[in-house]
């Protein structure tokens, strides 16, 4: 069996060097197919599959808290609750999000960390490279002494990985804390896509908060909950566990506070947050289609290649039967051919896959460089991509080298030996031919469809109206709690800064805001109209808001529509006002006037805002092609000290950077800057233009190469009979046959082919982009002018696929024609 196989692959070696054209056409064919499937599984791999790196990752469950279908995180009374009353989990394990100032050598800089339970990092079973971890009671309770395990590469990036840094002393937003520990180099934490610079005690938050409202307040649910299953225990029965703590703290709460409901998700499933889990195997079925159906036109057109192949090999594959050949042996010889073919393109695909991976790491790099925040997805190479590529091989040679082997198995010697022996008779051989065509021009077509409906939407994306005007600001985020400042000398150090940026030179105006659209999110809170009743089953609309000083409209110039901007005198000593857009305009108060409407964020009995002004409909939160409500409140009745710092320059903003930097350091030298951008940055940012653009991109790159193995397998397949019907177009010039009939002769099995393949597309499309639609903006999933002109691209390509080896016809000699064979 083995010296059988060695003989087949040294036979099969021999065929491929003897036919080298052909060679590197299948290689990079179905590199092109297994290459771009395998990037994208290895996306797919680091978002989906690759395990956390700690101790049985498997058990590892995100517990998702809702109150009243709302939201997915924990208070801690909450995690305290659940801990005393489950009994599927061996550790519960919580951490919070923030991003923090510590300062270090006289050097202050951005720390983005996690506020961590006292149990998490036993829980999840890592140990410390350098120093330790948290002990048990530690961080837990209100007043304690702050401490800080630092990441790997935050480690190795602010203190240059001197091992000495455990037990120094630091400043963290201005307090004293101690640094115990580093994490090991492969732990990032537990936030999809993020890096961790550090993780600090749960107390942390507390502080952040500037109350002790943390440890009791249940409404304060910024906490995200994990938990490590009790070996033996199920999936299904910690589901039901859960359940029963569920109706237990509903039953403490019901009266005030309705139904708890509590999901469990595997960790892989929740990334990247709890409350898009549902979305997850969406997304990646997504993903993963395009680059899948690629895939199998690349295979399709091997197949054609490979049934031309066989054909022309009749006449060798009917003498091997006739010296004693089985069918098996046959069938093993072009299954072996085949099986090197797609080994090569598979390592081939490989190759380019990792070149793929690394253009798209370079690219999203360019995107978040700009942030000091650290992004991470692993997208490397691991065993799992390797057996991917390698199935995709397996399958690829499979599928497109079974019927090439069946029918050159089942050559007859003596139609093989007579001297029409090449010609191929057989209309079900055409047939299947014609129909591997058909089927690579409609999925040629339906991808080249979607890259155009993408492309559309991008362009419509980049014409948006954003509800501002980005052109010529920069936009600058601080937050001077990092250093220490309460309250007060925030607010003292906001004025003074923007009294120094207005009177910086090519400055025209500046000034202050809580969110930045597009980049970060406001705040958020469910809106009580005055005089409003709402059902018991009927929840408030939640809506997102943002807080800004009185410069801010003109700033960023966003449009008025009704009544007037905040003033000076909107402080917390006068009437809480707002201003409010379009739609929630539309959306609260129907047919009304909403200036002088009241709302409240407290409850139906108020205390009430109201309403001073209308702006236009913006984007706020990221790119959207429905409009969503949206209001404004002033900053000095909603204060954060958290804040953006807009400039708008009469000249290119990037040239104001350097002396910002100069004036923002000699009023806080130990200051950090969170982020510094221009706003056309950040409109091209992950928020904004990016996912546009690496959908046009990517569908892009899949039409043309679609398109690409279309107009291969057309001009293969129109060539390929032309070439069988030399004899047959000689005997007709011969016969005195004109150019036009030699023409439409040659012409028109492709053409039809085309015509078909061209209908099926069209229909397979209008199917897919009924999926897609939710993903473009101002552009129809049938948009008529996106199907005709890509439809009129792959009639005019394939027809020049037909017409050259159609040419070539004409050009037959009938001497030589007759001689033929």
């Amino acid at each position: 069996m083995v010296e059988t196989l060695m003989r087949d692959v040294s036979y099969g070696l021999r065929m491929l060097r003897k036919a080298p054209a052909l060679t590197a056409l299948v290689t990079i064919t179905l590199a092109l197919g297994i290459g771009a499937n395998t990037a994208i599984f290895s996306v797919m791999n680091g978002w989906l599959l690759r395990p956390l790196p700690i101790t049985a990752p498997d058990q590892i469950v995100v517990l998702a808290f809702s109150q009243q279908k709302e939201g997915s995180n924990f208070s801690f009374p909450d995690l305290l609750d659940f801990r005393k009353q489950s009994d599927a989990f061996s550790d519960l394990f919580a951490y919070g999000l923030g991003v923090a100032g510590l300062s270090a050598n006289g050097k202050a800089n951005e720390l983005a960390y996690s506020a961590v339970s006292e149990n998490y990092f036993s829980a999840l079973g890592i140990k410390p490279l350098l120093g330790r971890f948290l002990f048990s009671g530690e961080g837990e309770k209100p007043a304690e002494e702050l401490l800080v395990v630092l990441g790997y590469s935050y480690w190795q990036k602010r203190f240059a990985g001197d091992p000495s840094v455990v037990g120094k002393q630091v400043l963290v937003n201005g307090k004293a804390a101690t640094i115990i520990g580093v994490t090991p180099r492969e732990f990032h934490g537990t936030l999809f896509f993020f890096e961790m610079d550090g993780y600090l005690p749960l107390g942390a938050m507390a502080a952040d908060q500037g109350s002790s409202g943390f440890w009791t307040d249940r409404h304060d649910r910024r906490l995200t909950v994990l938990a490590r299953l009790k070996p033996g225990v199920s999936l299904t029965q910690a589901q039901s566990s859960a359940d029963l703590v569920a109706t237990r703290l509903t039953a403490q709460s019901a009266a005030t506070e309705g139904k708890i409901e509590i999901r469990v998700i595997p960790e892989r499933l929740a990334r990247p947050a709890p409350f898009v889990a549902s979305f997850v195997p969406v997304i990646a079925s997504l993903f993963l289609a395009l680059p899948a159906f690629l895939l199998l036109l690349a295979c399709t057109n091997v197949a054609i290649i490979l049934l031309a192949r066989a054909t022309a090999r009749r006449r060798e594959m009917a003498i091997r039967a006739a010296l004693g050949a089985g069918r098996g042996r046959l069938m093993g010889q072009m299954l072996t051919e085949c099986f090197l073919l797609t080994l090569v393109g598979g390592v081939t695909g490989i190759v380019f896959g990792k070149w793929a991976i690394a253009a798209s790491g370079s690219i999203l790099h360019s995107v978040t460089s700009t942030s000091n925040f650290a992004y991470k997805l692993d997208s490397s190479f691991d065993w799992r991509v390797f057996a991917y590529a390698l199935a995709a091989a397996f399958l690829a040679a499979i599928f497109a080298g079974s019927w090439p082997a069946w029918r050159a198995s089942r050559a007859d010697v003596n139609e093989a030996l007579n001297e029409h022996g090449q010609t191929d008779s057989s209309r079900a051989r055409r047939s299947f031919r014609g129909l591997l065509v058909v089927a690579q021009v409609a999925g040629s077509l339906m991808l080249l469809i979607v890259a155009g409906l993408f492309v559309r939407g991008l362009g419509n994306a980049k014409h948006t109206y954003l509800g501002f005007d980005p052109d010529h600001v920069l936009n600058v985020m601080l937050d001077p709690r990092q250093t220490g400042l309460d309250e007060t000398r925030a607010k003292t150090f906001y004025i003074e800064l923007q009294k120094r940026v207005r009177a910086m030179p090519g400055v025209e105006s500046a000034s202050l805001a809580f969110a930045v659209p597009l980049a970060y999110p406001g705040h958020s809170g469910r809106i009580y109209p005055e005089g409003h009743a709402f059902a018991p089953s009927q929840e408030p609309p939640e809506v997102s808001f943002n807080s800004v000083d009185s410069n801010y409209f003109d700033t960023m110039r966003v449009l008025l529509l009704r009544g007037r901007t905040f003033a000076e005198s909107d402080d917390e000593k006068s009437i809480p006002v707002a201003i409010v857009n379009q739609m929630m305009a539309r959306r609260m108060w129907p047919d009304e006037n909403p200036i002088g409407k009241r709302f409240s964020l407290k409850g139906a009995e108020g205390p009430f805002i109201e309403v001073v002004g209308v702006a236009q409909n913006g984007q706020y939160l990221f790119l959207s092609p429905d409009p969503q409500p949206y209001f404004y409140v002033p900053l000095a009745q909603n204060f954060s000290s958290f804040l953006s710092l807009q400039v708008r320059s009469s000249g290119r903003p990037e040239s104001l950077i350097t002396s910002l930097q100069e004036e923002i350091r000699r009023l806080a030298p130990d200051l950090p800057i969170i982020d510094m951008r221009t706003m056309p940055q950040i409109v091209q940012g992950l928020a904004g233009l990016f996912v546009f653009r690496l959908a046009a991109s990517l569908a892009s790159a899949l039409g043309i190469l679609g398109l690409t193995l279309a107009v291969a397998g057309v001009y293969g397949i129109v060539s390929f009979r032309v070439g069988q019907r030399t004899r047959e177009i000689g005997i007709r010039v011969a016969l005195g046959a004109e150019r036009g009939q030699i023409m439409r002769l040659a012409l028109g099995q492709g053409l039809r082919l085309v015509g078909t393949g061209v209908g099926a597309g069209l229909f397979a499309s209008w199917i897919v982009a009924r999926a897609i639609g939710k993903l473009l903006i101002g552009v129809s999933g049938n948009d008529p002018v996106t199907y005709t002109t890509v439809s009129i691209l792959l009639l005019a390509v394939t027809f020049l696929a037909c017409w050259i080896p159609a040419r070539r016809a004409l050009m037959v000699d009938p001497v030589v024609a007759l001689r033929y064979e």
